[in-house]
């Protein structure tokens, strides 16, 4: 029963972002925010676009000690729904080839609008949805302990790998 009513507060969260995309955002700063860092509450430590790939489509987006420097900070934008790296402006997406299962690859892409790369930060869960598919950005347990640590979806679960402060 709850993880019925987990997915359906899941599918709430995306169907709300998306009518008001829709509609137009009526949040208070329609604007994206300033380029930040976004720590995950599990480790505190940033997320980080790799710049031994960054050049590229497909930038591998890991965790790593917070340094302050362009490829660990992002904007967030409330009326496109797109997280942006400061470094190269491209966006998070969410790799349409490992889409249909936990564990997508959560990557950076050339912004094309498409809902893949569409996110809904939520504020009181310190939540990051996708659009797509109402998945959580998620840091894997099973690397979180280090810099490097993988980003992808998962299935919500309210841990604090899936938690974030953007």
């Amino acid at each position: 029963m709850r993880r019925n009513l987990t997915r359906t507060a899941q599918l709430l969260v995306v169907a709300t972002g998306c009518a008001a995309m829709v509609a137009g955002s009526t949040a208070a700063s329609a604007d994206a925010r300033a380029a930040g860092p976004i720590h995950n509450h599990a480790s505190w430590r940033c997320l980080d676009a790799d710049l031994n790939t960054i050049a590229n489509n497909g930038t591998k987006v890991q965790l790593w000690n917070c340094n302050g420097w362009n490829n660990q900070k992002w904007t967030y934008d409330v009326r496109t729904h797109t997280i942006r790296s400061q470094y190269n402006g491209r966006c998070l997406d969410a790799d349409l080839n490992t889409i249909g299962n936990n564990g997508t690859k959560v990557q950076l892409w050339d912004c094309n609008g498409w809902s893949n790369q569409k996110w809904i930060y939520d504020a009181i869960s310190h939540t990051v949805y996708s659009m797509y598919n109402g998945r959580c950005l998620d840091a894997d347990l099973n690397t979180i302990g280090s810099n490097g640590t993988k980003v992808q979806l998962w299935d919500c679960n309210g841990w604090a790998n899936q938690k974030w402060t953007i």
